[in-house]
């Protein structure tokens, strides 16, 4: 049997699994809203419910029997040891014979107790629902000053020298909250619904009486209904409360659950179907590494799904990710265009960038005018440096990748001891005891803090689309493209192809190697502006060490090689490369909670993929 035979088999064998999950999945799904979904749950509720009753009324049989015991002990004229060692016996006796005891569910008559239910379930969730719409808008309403609080704290602990986090999540107090007349009113229905409920458990239970069904009524009123409870959160529940045994059919109860991860998987398997049959086509267009991380990024978030976690969230956050980390991955191109092959040595310009943005601060610069101040002195920086790094290069021909390297990580170390002595003086930057600038310098709406992400930005449902962010990217993306169209970035990517033949052409390859170089260092400062302006804060000292990397190995994940790339490499390479990122830590921490899963991925993800275009360069020499 041929490779090829086997391949249409394997395909065939999961289309048609496909196919059977798919009909089952829309089979399934609709009946979460048919009569068969809610017989389901109302199964399970009840039981839910009478196993809670049940815990009551043991309790309550306790209460009784040691009421008895001590009226029967005063009785007979014993003392107080006597009282309490006859209460105690009578407890563990009590306990001892309820608790092993068993009920037969098939005898009981609950249908009182479902109508009961049935109301209170519709009364829970009108009070619920308009409780979260009062509160929705009193956040709202507060939400400004929520915020410029959190600001004044941030602020606050900069300058006392203080770690502040990367990323805050801004909480309105809700202590000054009052409810509202509409949910007042809706409480004093659900209450009164309550009643019926406690008048049929009665009905099942006669041992309950009005102060058992009082400490009861929070316990039962979360069992009938919980703020945000849908089909899957409900049956969830009063699976993990051991109700399944109420269930007439699990099996059929398990595929109304499960109907639309059903659904999930026959997508994927589609997807595997599809890959098995177009594999050698998919590894001679793109390669296995890109093949791998293509369906890991699909498988995740295919598990995002399965864990009924946010996709579009997600999604929203890899597409931020992806503009914040963009126009650093884009650096890449003209280095490798010119035949420096991948600049390690990115971080020259991600410290012009960090110059460009402290001298903005230290100035006192807001908003738009402060942002382009800093890209401005970034790029002048970038563009001295990159060129006195070019010349190096141009003398060190054929060991770029090591050189690069070297004076990446050269700089980072240089400029750790320069960040303790360049005279800034602004309190936001220096350390409020001592010399230095900060580790961690927090940008706010007095400097350019979210500028491009929040230009323009609109929200689909959960889906946020950072517009401006977006644009910027798409702008430097389109000058670089156009610049490549030029003469002289035909001659560049003509002397990164092949310097000998660009030579005997009489193209100057020392002169577009540093044309090249200039370009990649002027990129990456403009690129760590727009990174920490999304990010809200500037990292300095160690931070842009492992940035060059990163951005290699997403450009190098996009389709690119050592030698050969396009603006499309970058677009890809940094989306999947930030979407396993974005996808892979919730995910991790849903398998393995607490892990370093996700960490581990990006280190194994960055570093292999360089290792796999090294051992694919061959090593060979350009000089």
């Amino acid at each position: 049997m041929t490779k090829n035979k086997v391949q249409r088999i394997v395909a065939v064998i999961l289309v048609i699994a496909s196919i059977a999950l798919a009909v089952l999945g829309f089979v399934n799904l609709p009946k979460r809203e048919a009569a068969e979904g809610q017989k389901i749950l109302t199964d399970l509720r009840i039981r839910t419910l009478l196993n809670a009753t049940g815990d009551g009324v043991v309790e309550s049989y306790v209460a009784i029997a040691k009421k008895d015991a001590t009226a029967a002990a005063k009785a007979a004229g014993g003392g107080m040891s006597a009282i309490r060692e006859a209460v105690a016996k009578a407890e563990e006796e009590t306990r001892a014979k309820y608790s092993n005891a068993t009920t037969d569910y098939a005898a009981l008559d609950t249908s009182a107790l479902e109508a009961a239910v049935a109301e209170d379930e519709v009364r829970l969730k009108a009070y619920y629902t308009a409780a979260y719409v009062a509160e929705q808008a009193y956040i709202d309403e507060h939400m400004a000053e929520a915020e410029a609080a959190a600001a004044a704290e941030r602020e606050a602990k900069i300058a006392a020298g203080e770690d502040v986090p990367a990323e805050e999540t801004i909480t309105v107090d809700m202590s000054g909250f009052v409810a509202t007349e509409e949910m007042t009113g809706l409480l004093a229905k659900a209450d009164q619904a309550y009643e019926p409920v406690g008048a049929a458990l009665q009905g099942i239970y006669p041992v309950l009486d009005a102060s058992a069904l009082s400490t009861l009524k929070g316990t039962i009123q979360d069992i009938v209904y919980q703020q945000g409870d849908d089909f899957t959160v409900q049956y969830d529940r009063y699976m993990a409360a051991g109700s399944g045994a109420a269930l007439e059919n699990p099996v059929s109860a398990f595929l109304v659950r499960y109907a639309d991860d059903l659904l999930y998987g026959a997508l994927a398997l589609l997807v595997c179907a599809a890959v098995v049959l177009f594999y050698e086509l998919l590894a001679r267009k793109l390669g296995i590494p890109r093949i791998i991380i293509g369906l890991f990024f699909i498988l995740l978030c295919f598990m995002s799904l399965w864990y009924d976690l946010s996709l579009s969230t997600l999604l929203s956050n890899t597409l931020v990710r992806m503009g914040m980390n963009s126009i650093m991955v884009l650096a890449m191109v003209p280095g490798i265009q010119c035949g420096i092959s991948l600049n390690l040595g990115l971080p020259i310009g991600l410290v012009a960038g960090l110059i460009g943005g402290l001298m903005t601060i230290e100035l006192g610069i807001p908003g738009w005018g402060g942002f382009l101040f800093a890209i401005l002195v970034g790029i002048v920086i970038a563009a001295v440096c990159g060129w006195m790094y070019g010349h190096l290069l141009n003398r060190l021909k054929g060991e770029e990748m090591s050189v690069t390297t070297y004076v990446g990580f050269s700089i980072v170390s240089l400029m750790c001891i320069a960040w303790l002595v360049l005279p800034f003086t602004s309190l936001k930057l220096r350390w409020p005891l001592g010399t230095g600038l900060r580790n961690t310098i927090g940008l706010d709406g007095t400097n350019f803090r979210h500028i491009l992400d929040d230009l323009l930005a609109f929200q689909i449902g959960d889906f946020v689309v950072p517009t401006g962010l977006l644009l910027f990217m798409l702008v430097c993306c389109f000058l670089v493209w156009l610049f490549t169209r030029s003469k002289t970035g035909v001659a560049m990517s003509a002397v990164g192809n092949n310097p000998r033949f660009a030579e005997a052409t009489g193209i100057n390859v020392d002169k577009m190697r540093l044309v090249g170089t200039v370009l990649s260092t002027v990129l990456g400062a403009v690129g760590i502006l727009v990174y920490s302006q999304s990010y809200g804060f500037m990292q300095l000292y160690t931070a842009p060490r492992q940035m060059g990397f990163i951005a290699a190995s997403a450009i190098l994940i996009g389709g690119a090689s050592t030698s050969r790339c396009k603006i499309s490499h970058v677009l890809i390479g940094t989306f999947l490369f930030q979407g396993v990122l974005t996808l892979g830590m919730p995910v991790a921490n849903m398998l393995v909670p607490g892990s370093t899963i996700s960490e581990t991925l990006r280190i194994l993800i960055s570093n292999g993929i360089i290792l796999y275009a090294l051992t694919k360069s061959g090593g060979e020499s350009r000089a």
